[in-house]
């Protein structure tokens, strides 16, 4: 297992929030914030945590907060800037909003995380998850390339640099398909609570 001191992790907040009306990260789930449920995941991985997020209430879980450098640059963005404060080759990148990832996911995808630049899980219909994956250190130039012409779709990462794609039946437990469900609206705050 990778020592947390190799290992960054990443919580994206920063999104706009358009369908559920408010911040969703400090929106309370089950008895706590939505953003800490990444916080505690990510915490059994990694040493140090980074938010991302414009919103200043994100100061008050303890962490560092990193604001966006470019406006509108959606997911991407907030990465980029994460990665370019990360001191590690392994950070491990986590949306907020999908407080039912298991820890097997992120222990699967260090594991296979070889030499390969990106490490994303897929769903059980074959879509990949670009915000509960690994991103070494140098997909930032990448990300940068794109940010520079405004190419925002997160899939085309992938194009430029070795990518492993880990299916469901590579986890040591059977996979369940809340693990990549994404908390967008007040209906799946409800779907989620009785899952």
């Amino acid at each position: 297992m990778t020592e947390d001191s190799e290992v960054t992790g990443i919580v994206l907040a920063g999104g706009k929030s358009r369908r559920m009306g408010a911040d969703k990260g400090l929106m309370v789930f089950r008895g706590k914030p939505l953003v800490q449920y990444s916080i505690d995941l990510l915490s059994l991985f990694c040493d140090r945590i980074l938010i991302s997020s414009n919103n200043p209430a994100y100061n008050s879980f303890g962490y560092e907060l990193v604001a966006d450098q470019i406006a509108g640059a959606g997911p991407m963005g907030g990465i980029a800037a994460c990665l370019g404060k990360s001191s590690t080759e392994l950070n491990l990148v986590l949306s907020c909003d999908m407080p039912l990832a298991d820890p097997v996911i992120f222990q699967t995808l260090l594991k296979l995380s070889g030499d390969f630049t990106f490490v994303v899980p897929l769903d059980d219909m074959g879509r990949a998850e670009p915000l509960c994956a690994v991103y070494k250190k140098d997909s930032l130039q990448i990300m940068q390339k794109q940010l520079a012409v405004q190419s925002y779709r997160m899939t085309e990462l992938y194009k430029n640099a070795p990518v492993r794609l880990v299916t469901p039946d590579e986890y040591p437990i059977p996979f369940h398909e809340k693990w990549f469900m994404n908390l967008n609206t007040l209906k799946d705050f409800d779907t989620a609570c009785i899952i």
